[in-house]
């Protein structure tokens, strides 16, 4: 049983004096960040990822290793030469039950020991880019170990099934929408005061689409939801095909102290506004991170695979989508494809891929975490941390044909 108390930085200090190797699980923002501080110690090992396509690369000098190649190197070791494992994964309930498998003397969760940090940035991250990953690391293991309240990590909120782009290969599936259209703002904010009335609180919720700057309303939508109490950031995700517009990101009552831009760099035929968007984030002190586009997958389609439950059971445990939990039409789901997927009709519908946003915080708990797979995984080429990348972004000229199912009235 991991108790909660109120811990400070200089705690954390103080227990890995005890111990002669520390191992870092997570290679994201916050694991960089714990090896800058720590490096002086000379008692790092090495990441640890559940991502195996990052196994072998390095930061500071320490290298990742994937978490089967950690669990065959330990294996045959000794309890007893003093290792210690500090957890830095946002989605912690995804990876602790799994750590603790690790021939690891100890594990603990950095968020419970953040009090009196400095949040300084590391090489390619700005300090706010680090306050946000610290503050979202803080309350997922807080929040995770307390079970008192209904936290919720993250929340994609798809705003328009509009896309700049149309990559055929969109894990959103967006080249399927043959009339795309923008979500009107009354529904979206009907949808977001369902769901905070039946949660305590809500780390980030995303706005994504497609490109959520083709949607009008979308300096609107920024300004609803960074005034939101329950809510404590809100993630723009972004091809920067798009520019901004300084005068609606500051005369609108935006609350830019809790806006956070996640942009993927498709270059400059696609990007052209990459610059321009960067030098305002920058003027306006607004977190952000620019990356090209990485890690695609062929989970991009929508097919019918007719797994037994026991396989169907196993995609689903060993998905890294399985909690990007999506809105849509007054409908939490437990990821994008089946939000998608059962928006544009391409699966059976089924009331087991989603819980209704009126049905309460009971189905709300027992929906994002005591569920073992969803119908609509049978549709999915899955989506694991070791499944083959695919080059990104290859663009359609027009949408993509799929099989409808009706939808009895």
């Amino acid at each position: 049983m991991y108790v909660i108390k109120k811990m400070m930085w200089n705690n954390l200090l103080d227990i890995i004096e005890e111990y002669h190797h520390i191992y870092i699980y997570g290679y994201a923002a916050p694991g960089k960040w714990l090896a800058a501080q720590l490096l002086h110690t000379g008692k790092i090992r090495n990441f640890i990822d559940s991502d195996s396509k990052v196994s072998g690369q390095s930061y500071d000098g320490v290298v990742v290793k994937s978490y089967d190649e950690t669990f065959k190197e330990l294996e045959s070791k000794e309890k007893h030469e003093s290792s210690i494992l500090i957890n830095t994964v946002f989605a912690i309930q995804d990876v602790w039950e799994k750590a603790e498998k690790l021939n690891i003397t100890r594990q603990i969760a950095l968020g419970i020991y953040l009090e009196g940090h400095n949040p300084h940035p590391i090489a390619n991250q700005s300090e706010e880019f680090i306050r946000y990953s610290l503050k979202c690391v803080n309350l997922a293991h807080v929040y995770y170990f307390s079970n008192n309240d209904l936290f919720l990590r993250s929340v994609d909120l798809m705003v328009t099934e509009r896309c700049s782009m149309k990559c055929k290969d969109c894990s959103n599936l967006m080249q399927y929408y043959e009339k795309p259209t923008n979500i009107k703002f009354e529904i979206l904010k009907r949808d977001i005061d369902q769901l905070l009335s039946n949660i305590d609180h809500l780390f980030e919720i995303r706005l994504i689409g497609g490109e959520p700057f083709v949607h009008n309303d979308i300096y609107k939508i920024m300004e609803y939801t960074t005034n939101l109490n329950k809510i404590s950031f809100v993630s723009l995700y972004t091809n920067a095909t798009i520019p901004l517009k300084e005068t609606s990101l500051t005369c609108h009552k935006i609350n830019l102290d809790r806006l956070i831009f996640i942009i993927t760099n498709y270059g400059p035929e696609f990007s052209r506004n990459l610059d321009h968007n960067i030098k305002l984030l920058e003027k306006l002190k607004i977190p952000y991170k620019a990356d090209p586009p990485t890690g695609w997958t062929d989970s991009g389609q929508i097919v019918h695979i007719d797994r037994t439950e026991a396989e169907v059971t196993e995609l689903f445990k060993n998905c890294c989508g399985k909690n990007l939990l999506t809105i849509s039409d007054n409908k939490l789901y437990r990821c994008p494809f089946a939000a998608n997927a059962d928006r544009l009709s391409g699966i059976p519908s089924d009331p087991d891929n989603y819980v209704e946003l009126t049905e309460g915080q009971s189905k709300l708990e027992e929906y994002t975490g005591h569920i073992s797979y969803i119908p609509a995984c049978r549709y999915c080429m899955g989506r694991s941390w070791d499944s083959p990348e695919i080059t990104p972004a290859i663009q359609t000229q027009k949408s993509i044909d799929y099989e409808k199912f009706s939808r009895l009235k």
